[in-house]
């Protein structure tokens, strides 16, 4: 076995993880080096010369980890064939664990997918308590050690580095995720009463936006957003540069991911009312959505601002971790 001959020599053991910026903070954590060799998994898939639908590579697989023997096997989902596998081997080989690592809060922090509720892991690695609490309901007898680790990415930053900035510039950001064409509709309303107050709007749009995927009647799954300025690229620079009066966004992670950068949020998600979803974001913040939008004043916007509730917020969702894997023995 490859991992013991390593742990004889080095007194390291081996890690093989899936390359993925949820799972790449672990990886790189100094820590878990002097413990751990990280090996990218992928790459062994690569090694394999079959397609990934032909059952011999999955062989393939398996016996490659037989030999390795690796101690964690971490990835970011136990959703796909590849990591059904995963799971199968550990249930196996008991010295082993296969580790999920949480990489997004959902719709709002609910859960909606099935094969996103029931774990196919040995240890689920979730954000905070909220979390925890969630998938203990869903897996409750299940052989599953659903653990509060934090955000990779937030636990490599410190937020008492950034604060909350009260200047009013007129200049705000809006934060959905991917919008189908009814989505876009309700935020083409929300623009146009922005643009009606004289606000200077920017888009910061979800990576799926306009892209080639079609429904079944060939029609653009994600629409383009016209006439309006949008951005590509990383948002957290965005973020930490803190240079809108608020970010509007809906159920998406970016919520979350703005509010730990210390700015300022208002919340707007038509599917609370359209998909009938009560997600965890609405138990703190107003819904913008359910407001009479023609009657709201400029200082209405700035009014729906609480930082005291997407604090309340973030604390309730987001656990201060360290990104140590001694955190999950």
């Amino acid at each position: 076995m490859i991992n013991s001959l390593f742990q004889f020599i080095t007194k390291k053991q081996i890690i093989l993880y899936n390359k993925h910026r949820s799972t790449l903070p672990i990886v790189l954590n100094k820590k878990n080096h002097s413990k751990f060799y990280f090996w990218d998994i992928d790459l062994l898939w690569k090694f394999i010369p079959f397609k990934t639908s032909d059952k011999r590579k999955h062989i393939v697989m398996y016996i490659f980890l037989n030999i390795i023997n690796p101690k964690y096997i971490l990835s970011k989902n136990w959703i796909s064939i590849r990591e059904s596998l995963y799971k199968i081997w550990t249930s196996n080989h008991e010295s082993s664990k296969f580790i999920v690592v949480q990489h997004g809060s959902y719709v709002g922090g609910v859960v909606t997918d099935i094969p996103h509720k029931f774990t196919k892991c040995d240890v689920f690695l979730t954000w905070g308590e909220y979390f925890v609490e969630q998938f203990n309901s869903y897996n409750s007898r299940k052989k599953v050690s659903i653990v509060k680790f934090g955000n990779p990415i937030f636990n490599n930053y410190n937020r008492d580095n950034y604060h909350y900035s009260n200047k009013r510039t007129n200049k705000i950001l809006i934060l959905p995720t991917a919008l189908d064409k009814l989505n876009l509709e309700f935020f083409y309303s929300l623009i146009n009463k922005l643009r009606e107050l004289q606000f200077d709007i920017t888009i910061k749009t979800h990576g799926k936006q306009g892209n080639s995927e079609k429904n079944s009647d060939g029609s653009p799954r994600f629409p383009k957003i016209n006439n309006t300025d949008c951005l590509t690229g990383p948002l957290y620079p965005l973020l930490q540069n803190n240079d809108y009066d608020f970010i509007i966004s809906d159920h998406s992670t970016s919520l979350l991911d703005a509010v730990f950068f210390k700015n300022k949020v208002i919340y707007f998600d038509p599917n609370n009312k359209v998909k009938g979803y009560t997600t965890n974001y609405s138990k703190y913040l107003v819904n913008l959505f359910e407001a009479n939008l023609e009657s709201l004043t400029k200082d209405d916007f700035y009014n729906l601002v609480s930082v005291e509730k997407q604090e309340q917020l973030l604390e309730n969702m987001i656990f201060s971790g360290n990104n140590e894997l001694s955190s999950i023995n």
